[in-house]
């Protein structure tokens, strides 16, 4: 079980002027999803393990992007440690999901050596028997060490996957809880059980930016229409076109979108 304990966000407020997002690891077990049709991202991230859905700090991890420079990595090269524990396909499923990054935005992430870089802050994919999740940004209160994120085997499977917590490291929520999400989606609370409902809170710009980035239902960071439903025959999104509702597919897990990359590269300042 992975627990983590970190100061109040209220503190963190007052002296940085940032929410920084906290998340508490559980240990109930996570099993792997067993349908059929295809697969979305909400089928990986365990959320009953990732955030305790009863805690006061369990809505922070769905805003869209992060709005202080404080939690935005600071600088452009991140550089990255893969545990002992995976084998080497796992491994080169890592490599290879970041090599999107490296090719398709500013960013240059580079493997991490000891020997080298001391204690620099890096990003450490560990592996877990049943765990899948991360904390969002870059934390200024911990600028060394290793940042975690937390992988399963069958998450390890999927690049897509990788790349989404990755891009959760990076500074970005997922999609559907934008502050202008209203005009896009409608969401189904009726079909959600209660205690997913955190997760499909929309929050004010005060607390995030969308970077002026088109909303982008095929982004990577998107819930998929039926995301957490409690009937899946039917959908707990539903697309918004102008004042009417419409049905279309909603998320993936192949890679990034086009919208996720422009959002990286605006918040990393790349030309």
């Amino acid at each position: 079980m992975y627990t983590y304990v970190e100061m109040n966000r209220v503190n963190f407020s007052i002296v940085f002027g940032v929410n920084i997002v906290l998340l508490l690891f559980v240990g109930s077990a996570f099993t792997n999803p067993t349908k059929t049709e295809e697969l979305n991202i909400e089928d990986f991230e365990n959320y009953n393990n990732e955030i305790n859905v009863e805690d006061e700090e369990a809505d922070a991890k769905n805003r869209n992007a992060v709005n202080s420079p404080l939690q935005r990595w600071p600088s452009n090269i991140l550089l990255y440690r893969i545990s002992t524990d995976y084998n080497k396909d796992e491994v080169d499923n890592v490599h290879a999901a970041l090599q999107v990054f490296n090719e398709s935005t500013c960013l240059v992430f580079k493997q991490y050596d000891p020997r080298i870089h001391g204690n620099s802050k890096h990003i450490y994919y560990k592996k877990s028997p049943n765990m899948c999740g991360t904390k969002v940004g870059f934390n200024p209160l911990s600028p060394m060490g290793p940042h975690d994120i937390v992988l399963n085997p069958y998450c390890l499977s999927e690049r897509g996957v990788i790349q989404h917590e990755t891009l959760h490291v990076l500074g970005l929520y997922h999609e559907q809880s934008r502050p202008d999400r209203n005009k896009y989606v409608q969401i189904e609370y009726s079909n959600i059980p209660q205690q997913y409902w955190s997760q499909f809170i929309a929050y004010p710009e005060m607390y995030t930016t969308t970077y002026n980035v088109k909303y982008d239902y095929e982004s990577l960071m998107h819930y998929s229409q039926f995301a957490f439903a409690k009937d899946s025959t039917k959908p707990s999104m539903r697309a918004r076109n102008g004042t009417m509702v419409i049905e279309r597919k909603m998320g993936q897990i192949v890679g990034p979108s086009e919208g996720d990359l422009t959002k990286i590269r605006l918040m990393y300042k790349c030309n």
